[in-house]
């Protein structure tokens, strides 16, 4: 989050280049935690906390990790994940860079996950391991685009003539996509077009989160099957970029209520109240 407010300081100052950031999905690091290093995965923008879990399972330090994201901020030529092409996610040997505002992660990620189940089937050499999940994840408002809408469509087709899929998408929804309110609208109408399993994760709880996605992605590796694990219960925190004019579709008291929610400061809590920690190891740790 600090890294975040900094990039929208440099920005103002000239300095910065990007300002989209993952405030209020945080606990998003869990999806990275539970999968596999080896797993092909595209990230949307906002699942920053998603590429640093898996950074750090890597053996990566937290100062490089850091680093690398701070010249992202600035499109540095410096950044080792584009070389300063464009501020994206990724960076391991089984990321693939995501550079679209919209969905155009999906198709590549269909691609994938019925390329390397083939190969595996052909006896073929293959990038992936042979219990492969290809996950790729996006937020509420881009599940709109034509990219998504296709490349789910094949995923379920894939899967309805019983070819192997193994397809996780992971839906962050926040209930205001990026200024469009909603209304519950993806649980309530819109997944129930798929197929597919779809497993609802709450997003202000890291214990729910985390326990979901270790039973989405045993789902698809065992099953060869597609499934979506939509994230609910997430409140952004500041605009959605710098350049977000919120007063124009929020309230100032629900800008005021947003900016006052950190799910950081949750998970802090759950940590206390389990005592797996005391409030006094945890501003240790954070210092």
């Amino acid at each position: 989050m600090l890294l975040h407010v900094e990039s929208r300081a440099a920005s103002a100052m000239g300095e910065g280049f990007y300002t989209i950031g993952p405030g209020g999905e945080e606990l998003m690091g869990a999806l990275g935690v539970a999968a596999d290093v080896t797993d092909p995965m595209a990230l949307h923008y906002r699942h920053l906390s998603t590429q640093i879990a898996r950074r750090l399972k890597e053996g990566q330090s937290v100062k490089d990790i850091l680093l690398a994201r701070a010249r992202g901020f600035c499109v540095s030529a410096s950044d080792p994940v584009t070389g300063g092409a464009h501020c994206a996610l990724g960076g391991g040997p089984s990321d693939f860079l995501v550079t679209s505002t919209l969905a155009s992660q999906t198709c590549p990620a269909v691609g994938r996950a019925l390329g390397g189940s083939l190969a595996h089937h052909l006896k073929q050499p293959s990038p992936f391991a042979k219990d492969f999940v290809s996950i790729f994840t996006l937020g509420d408002g881009s599940v709109n685009n034509g990219h998504y809408l296709s490349g789910e469509n094949l995923a379920n087709f894939a899967a309805f003539r019983n070819h192997r899929v193994p397809l996780l998408t992971c839906i962050t929804d926040n209930g205001i996509s990026i200024s469009l309110r909603t209304h519950q609208y993806l649980q309530k109408s819109f997944l129930k077009r798929w197929q597919c399993k779809v497993i609802q994760a709450r997003g202000d709880n890291a214990v729910d989160l985390m326990l979901r996605s270790h039973e989405a992605l045993a789902y698809v590796r065992s099953n060869r099957k597609p499934a979506v694990l939509l994230v609910t219960d997430i409140t952004r925190r500041f605009g959605h970029a710098a350049t977000d004019r919120q007063a124009a579709y929020m309230t100032a008291d629900e800008i005021r209520r947003r900016q006052a929610t950190c799910a950081v400061t949750s998970l802090c809590s759950e940590l206390v109240n389990a005592n797996l920690y005391t409030a006094a190891e945890i501003r240790t740790r954070l210092e």
